[in-house]
């Protein structure tokens, strides 16, 4: 009896401590803000709260570095051995030619991330993001390949991984190393070949999609000449090299494009201005080769970047590689250029019956909305958005026949989400 009274004590007493426990955490409760006043310790900041739409998503950063590790994250989040990269690439912030030129090396057999940092440093953030990708490294035991990098940065590289380094006087050489170096390690050398400037990022950014898609390389001409160490990696092609160049007339003369020749079939592709340059590149497909994305139909990735932050965006083109394999396409920080709107519009869904057959769109937006407007984003979320193909936009669900005499009538077709 006593044994009894003591365990129902015990038990009278947890349940008034569970009642004071619950009483203090009604207490704590937030309250309802009628001024609808922001939470100051709310996680959603200006920022987070526009890093994606249902149709989009944000490559979060406002630099080079940024933006590399943003999107290193995003495609190789190292959860386990299918999910970590090969070979890790570093190449340095001060030189964007570098930066678009190593993208080449973003293919298999590296299989791995563009991080971009001080040439003669490596800071904190890459180191960190080095060590949580943990690169499983090539058949020769390869797991970072810095381009264009000083000694002192690769002598920090080297005490934590085994470092290959690719360097040459200029920018042109080691557009040709790079060339050399994955014709050694892939067993082949590509005949097509991208050429665009070595001095107008805008125009020469949207090939850094395509040689992370592909394996063919980039090399550099100038404006109104082709540098001896580009003409030296064309010979290799023994005359029968794919040229394509990128960029109009007034970034690439003529006179470039006539001394080209001498190496295989040139063709220029061009728009008479970045956006219309970017687009034109995604429009293009060769038949007999092969090259070039040939985005005319929905169901597609894009890239979108402002064509003020090329420099800052070279590392996004890894998008290309893995996931929705997206060209780059540019853009101006405000509203959507009328160009680049037209474009998006002829790539926009339809649907014959549901929106669930789709296919579907997906924008890639790079950096914060200072580079491209929240505004741009939400309009051209809902550009390509899928909707019916009868021309009664997303919520008509087709012109299905009634297959069932007792359906609900909402279930015809007429549903809005």
């Amino acid at each position: 009896m006593n044994k009894q009274w003591k365990k129902t004590n015990v038990l009278a007493k947890m349940c008034i401590v569970g009642l004071l426990v619950s009483l203090l955490f009604v207490g704590c409760a937030p309250r309802h803000n009628t001024d609808h006043q922001p939470d100051p310790e709310s996680v959603f900041s200006e920022e987070t709260m526009y890093i994606a739409t249902k149709n989009t998503s944000r490559i979060v950063g406002s630099s080079a570095e940024e933006i590399s590790i943003s999107t290193s994250r995003m495609i190789w989040p190292s959860t386990n051995t299918g999910t970590r990269p090969n070979v890790v690439l570093v190449a340095p912030v001060e030189s964007w030619q570098a930066q678009l030129i190593a993208l080449n090396l973003v293919h298999h057999p590296s299989d791995g991330p563009l991080l971009v940092t001080s040439q003669s440093d490596i800071s904190d953030s890459i180191m960190n993001e080095l060590m949580r990708l943990n690169p499983l490294g090539a058949e020769d035991g390869t797991q970072v390949i810095a381009v264009g990098m000083e000694d002192t940065a690769v002598e920090l590289l080297a005490g934590h991984f085994q470092v290959y380094t690719i360097n040459a006087d200029n920018i042109f050489g080691l557009a040709r190393e790079i060339d050399t170096y994955y014709a050694e390690i892939s067993g082949e050398l590509p005949l097509s070949v991208i050429i665009s400037t070595a001095e107008n990022a805008a125009y020469a950014l949207p090939a850094g999609a395509w040689i992370s898609h592909m394996p063919e390389p980039l090399l550099y001409v100038t404006q109104a000449d082709v540098p001896g160490e580009t003409r030296e990696a064309l010979e290799k092609r023994q005359g029968k090299a794919n040229i394509y160049l990128l960029g109009p007339e007034d970034a690439i003369n003529p006179t470039v494009e006539d001394v080209l020749r001498q190496y295989g079939s040139v063709v220029r592709i061009a728009g008479d201005n970045p956006i219309t340059n970017s687009i034109k590149f995604a429009q293009y497909y060769d038949q007999q080769t092969g090259f070039g994305w040939n985005i005319s139909k929905p169901g597609h990735g894009i890239i979108l970047a402002n064509s003020q932050f090329s420099q800052e965006s070279i590392a996004a083109s890894a998008l290309a590689h893995r996931g929705k394999h997206a060209p780059m396409l540019l853009t101006e920080a405000g509203q959507a250029p009328k160009q680049l709107s037209a474009y998006l519009g002829e790539l926009k869904p339809l649907f014959q019956q549901t929106p669930t057959e789709g296919p579907y769109n997906h924008l890639y937006i790079v950096g914060l909305t200072n580079w491209i407007s929240w505004e741009q984003q939400g309009d051209l979320d809902h550009l390509v958005e899928i909707e019916s193909a009868d021309g009664e936009g997303h919520g008509a669900h087709g012109n299905r026949e009634n297959q069932n005499t007792n359906q609900h009538p909402m279930n015809n077709g007429t549903m809005n989400h």
